[in-house]
């Protein structure tokens, strides 16, 4: 079962700090539903976590109350370290990585997160405050991007990526391949498959260990950048909730492509959420 509930709480961390009334208002609600939801399957472990967009806001732990409240059990607000490690347990879970080390990357609305690990361990987890929705709401971006909204999201992207690429040096040749997740990468590579190989409403959205080059993943953010809403909603392969965003995620992925010198992408459909069930699973 895979139940979902697009809030954009990054938009409003990005935006003013904290997370208001009635996105507030909006998580009880759908928090509520979800655990409804598992009383249907009496689940053996119940895995409540907050990531960038709760561990950033200014009133996080009074969301995190409000939260607990009504799924009943802990919520646990992961910090950037942990959430990133959490990724790359899920996407070496869920395509073949070989012995490793090798690059992980999960996009997600407030952040990314980096990872390098192997089958067995993970050697280096770290996270930066940057995702689709919450540049969004930093930055006041327009549909369609402008110029100088492009501008501003490379040069944000750039900045966070600094510590990192200090970090990557000490794992030569980690950046070539990368293993990514999240909703940006599964959407381009949706768009991708769609291009090269046509798209009908029988046809498996499947996206799993899908190639990204990076030319391919520039030439999909330079046309949805000037694209408006109605125009992205009509592109074949486009997942009609992620067309808001995805300029945005994909001028991102971009930006990481390049300053890091990544040559592909490998999309994994799995991550953070899988990589926390297998987690939780494992302790439990």
């Amino acid at each position: 079962m895979r139940r979902r509930a697009l809030l954009n709480l990054g938009f409003a961390v990005g935006a003013r700090g904290l997370i208001p009334p009635d996105r507030l208002a909006a998580s009880v609600a759908a928090a509520s539903r979800l655990r409804r939801a598992l009383d249907d399957v009496r689940p053996d472990v119940v895995v409540a976590l907050a990531t960038a967009a709760i561990r950033d806001a200014s009133n996080g732990p009074e969301v995190v109350a409000r939260l607990e409240r009504v799924v009943g059990s802990p919520v646990r607000v992961l910090d950037g370290e942990e959430e990133a490690r959490l990724c790359f347990s899920g996407q070496r879970a869920g395509v073949w990585i070989g012995e490793g080390p090798v690059l992980g990357l999960d996009l997600g609305g407030g952040s990314f997160e980096v990872a390098v690990g192997t089958p067995d361990d993970v050697l280096l987890a770290m996270s930066a405050p940057v995702g689709a929705t919450r540049l969004q709401g930093e930055l006041a971006t327009g549909d369609p991007l402008s110029e100088g909204d492009r501008a501003a999201i490379h040069e944000r992207t750039v900045a966070a990526l600094a510590p990192i690429a200090s970090a990557l040096a000490e794992y030569p040749g980690i950046t070539r391949r990368a293993v990514a997740s999240g909703g940006t990468a599964r959407a381009l590579a949706r768009l991708a498959m769609a291009r090269t190989r046509g798209h009908s409403p029988g046809r498996s959205n499947e996206v799993n260990q899908v190639e990204l080059p990076t030319p391919q993943v520039a030439e999909l953010a330079a046309q949805l950048a000037v694209l408006d809403l109605p125009e992205r909603l009509a592109l074949s392969g486009m997942p009609p909730r992620r067309a808001p965003m995805l300029p945005i995620g994909a001028a991102i992925l971009e930006t990481f492509a390049v300053v890091l010198g990544v040559d592909h992408f490998v999309v994994s459909e799995w991550g953070l959420r899988e990589g926390a069930l297998l987690d939780a699973i494992a302790h439990h």
